[in-house]
């Protein structure tokens, strides 16, 4: 399983193509060979579009860049399991539907995706299901292409409604 977040969990001083394969699991070479990782990287990029450069340390990429190498990371380890957390707010919105092509490409692949998402808007773009979870329970499943309700919103914030207004009245 790999979580994949705001807080990169890249190495900084470190080139994309040492992060994907020398920081993992079952690397035994003791001696690093730039010009053989650099080939190893390069069919995964062509593969999904994204012309990153092997050689680019990670502290000089931008936010999307980073993602994608950590997605990279993740799917070279073998993860079956790749959870997104609320990547959605620190890319722009191209950028958001390049890497959900990437996703997708994965997950006919076999990757499985957990996407985790504040607003509906967001997850209804790329998830298949999902789920609307309130005080850490699930409260309603929806498939991905139903529409929203009309009484969505005003369900979705009448209980933090409800306790705003007792905060409120008790430190009156």
């Amino acid at each position: 399983i790999s979580v994949i977040q705001n807080r990169s969990c890249l190495a900084e001083g470190l080139t994309v193509a040492d992060n994907v394969f020398v920081l993992r699991q079952g690397f035994r070479k003791r001696i690093v060979q730039p010009k053989v990782l650099r080939q190893q990287l390069q069919p995964f990029l062509e593969e999904i579009g994204v012309e990153i450069s092997s050689d680019a340390y990670v502290d000089e990429l931008s936010a999307f860049e980073r993602l994608v190498v950590e997605l990279l990371k993740a799917v070279v380890a073998g993860n079956r399991l790749i959870v997104m957390d609320d990547i959605g707010t620190f890319v722009s919105d191209r950028e958001l539907k390049k890497l959900h092509e990437i996703m997708r490409h994965y997950a006919s692949r076999g990757v499985a995706f957990l996407y985790i998402a504040a607003h509906y808007e967001d997850a209804r773009q790329i998830c298949g299901r999902i789920a609307m979870m309130m005080n850490g329970q699930i409260i309603k499943y929806y498939s991905g292409k139903e529409p929203v309700p009309k009484l969505f919103y005003f369900q979705c914030t009448e209980e933090f409604d409800r306790k705003v207004r007792e905060n409120m009245d008790r430190k009156q």
